[in-house]
């Protein structure tokens, strides 16, 4: 690749980002008593909008880009997303299963705003795994290679690295700098394994989609977001505690990426491009 494509695909992850995040931050501030006006105030319905949009952003990212691979899925490879994700399958049901057990002489919120709710969690985790896995860490295996071991743990790491950094907008929300900092600590290690396992899919983000719609429901329902707690209110219950996790999803990241495996990615890496 030369310089002149590198730059463009510098240029692209940018544009991505920006369109993925920055324009509505930018918006806010530029037009923040018109978007004030036109938004719900309820906040579950103001999350559920702004969600919906940015999945319908980042699924016209995936197509201006052509990353339309990103999409396709065969069975083998679902299989094997899940079971690279099995850890966290199991881990994160278990703690929805505890919020589920504390919901017991709650006062729930209203019925249509659990759906939204419930529905927001799929919209997150087709707006962010689109964005990141399916664009940006696809433009990255452009920009380093994605037929050689090193470029595609490049690939998957600038895109974590990216992932995680882009939980300092939660500052503008009203969430501390010290829960920021763990949120992004553990963004990144998650992004590692998000990345390895899309890549070990065959290059579809589904079954990742799947898992982070999973972890955000297991927060939310864990944190009590279905009898009122807000977005901010569940960022700000982390401590330190959870950092354990970063060297957790950092192992999981190194076995799923091991040298022994370097056939097999490449192989998922030519089937990808088969059927793009």
């Amino acid at each position: 690749m030369n310089t002149s494509e590198k730059i463009k695909k510098v240029l692209a992850i940018a544009f991505s980002l920006f369109m993925g995040n920055g324009l509505l931050i930018t918006l806010k501030a530029i037009f923040p008593t018109q978007l004030k006006a036109i938004l719900p105030t309820n906040g579950n319905y103001r999350s559920f909008v702004i969600e919906a949009i940015g999945a319908l952003i980042t699924v016209g990212l995936i197509f201006l880009f052509k990353k339309i691979n990103v999409l396709k899925i065969t069975g083998k490879g679902l299989a094997t997303g899940l079971v690279c994700g099995l850890p966290m399958l199991i881990t994160y049901t278990l703690l929805m299963l505890a919020g589920f057990l504390d919901l017991p002489g709650k006062t729930l919120i209203p019925a249509l705003e659990i759906v939204l709710v419930i529905i927001r969690w799929f919209l997150i985790g087709v707006a962010e795994e689109g964005l990141f896995r399916g664009v940006i860490q696809e433009l990255f295996m452009d920009f380093f290679g994605s037929n050689t071991r090193k470029g595609v743990i490049l690939s998957i790491v600038c895109t974590a690295t990216v992932f995680g950094l882009n939980h300092f907008q939660n500052l503008l929300a009203g969430v501390s700098l010290t829960f920021v900092l763990i949120q992004a600590a553990n963004a990144i290690a998650l992004g590692l394994v998000f990345g390895a396992i899309t890549y070990r899919s065959g290059r579809s983000i589904l079954p990742t989609v799947l898992i982070h719609a999973l972890i955000d429901g297991a927060s939310f329902v864990y944190n009590g977001m279905l009898w009122g707690a807000s977005d901010v209110d569940t960022i700000n219950r982390l401590d330190l505690r959870s950092l354990v996790l970063v060297p957790i999803f950092t192992g999981i990241f190194i076995f799923l990426m091991r040298k022994s495996k370097t056939p097999e990615l490449v192989s998922a890496n030519k089937a990808a491009k088969a059927i793009a």
